[in-house]
């Protein structure tokens, strides 16, 4: 057998798996079937238009809010991110092991500057519209926030990975 020998240099991570949360499609598809209500709701008064106008705005906001997070502060470019359209980490998210704690802290930034976004054109839209915004917003992030709260006691040593049906917690 070929001995392998690592530079003096290499890096070597060796991650302990603390907690896995697997996805549990009833609970996916009620909450498209939230969604779903909503876009009916829309149909019957005949007005459809707020939320198209907002699946599709406030995922890019999201992903332009992210972008500028990690260009401005963290001073780095996003290359382990990718866009995903799979509840409950819907939009822009990491591909790679990422910290539990800067990414509760990335979620409450992009919580709140998106609403305070929305709340900017108050003037120029209408409330319907700003609620149709803001409330697909938080429909987007609830699941990752529940997903968060359920790992919140590795808040400090945690790393997540999201997976195509789990998240997994991993410390370091």
């Amino acid at each position: 057998m070929k001995e392998q020998h690592l530079s003096k240099d290499s890096s070597i991570y060796h991650y302990r798996l603390l907690q896995r949360i697997h996805y549990h499609p009833l609970y996916i598809y009620a909450y498209w079937g939230l969604l779903a209500l909503v876009i009916i709701w829309d149909l019957i008064r005949w007005n459809p238009l707020p939320i198209v106008i907002s699946l599709v705005s406030i995922p890019l906001l999201q992903t332009l809010l992210i972008y500028l997070y990690f260009t401005l502060k963290e001073k780095r470019p996003l290359r382990q991110w990718s866009v995903q359209f799979q509840l409950p980490w819907v939009g822009y998210v990491p591909t790679s092991y990422f910290s539990l704690e800067r990414m509760l802290r990335l979620h409450l930034h992009l919580t709140w500057v998106a609403i305070v976004i929305c709340g900017c054109f108050y003037p120029w839209i209408s409330l319907d519209m700003i609620f149709h915004l803001i409330g697909v917003h938080l429909w987007l992030l609830l699941p990752r926030y529940v997903l968060m709260y359920k790992l919140r006691h590795y808040r400090d040593i945690g790393y997540l990975k999201l997976n195509e049906h789990d998240t997994s917690c991993y410390a370091q």
